[in-house]
């Protein structure tokens, strides 16, 4: 069974990889619209609407990184829609525009500086496999 290594799973801005992260997922969920009626003896019937998707990540602020905290905080404060990215470009790549919802720096007592956020996925996403 082959496995692949998630130090290989990269999150890109624009083509950029940003740097020095130590977390990224892919979330995904479609909405259930219940449609059970009174004769289905209890059974649960649904059907499926819209999707949402997300893309929260976490990291370690360096300062010298091609694509960083300090791009991320543009992306963010001015509310930019980017084309971004998640996978490993060799067997599963997940493609989408998205907006910077939320982005948190922390600045621990004797630990390093981190950030996170979570890109809300606006539209379609798609996929591909190599």
């Amino acid at each position: 069974m082959a496995v692949v290594n998630g130090n290989d799973i990269g999150l890109y801005v624009g083509g950029t990889l940003i740097g020095c992260l130590t977390s990224s997922t892919f979330n995904s969920q479609n909405e259930e619209i219940v449609v059970t009626c009174k004769d289905d003896n209890g059974a649960r019937k649904i059907i499926v609407g819209g999707n949402s998707s997300s893309v929260p990540f976490e990291g370690f602020f360096n300062p010298t990184a091609s694509y960083g905290l300090g791009d991320l905080v543009a992306v963010h404060k001015n509310k930019t829609e980017v084309n971004i990215k998640m996978g490993d470009n060799a067997n599963l790549t997940i493609f989408a525009n998205a907006y910077l919802n939320t982005l948190e720096w922390t600045g621990p007592l004797n630990a390093g500086t981190t950030f996170s956020g979570t890109f809300t996925i606006n539209g379609e996403w798609t996929y591909s496999e190599t």
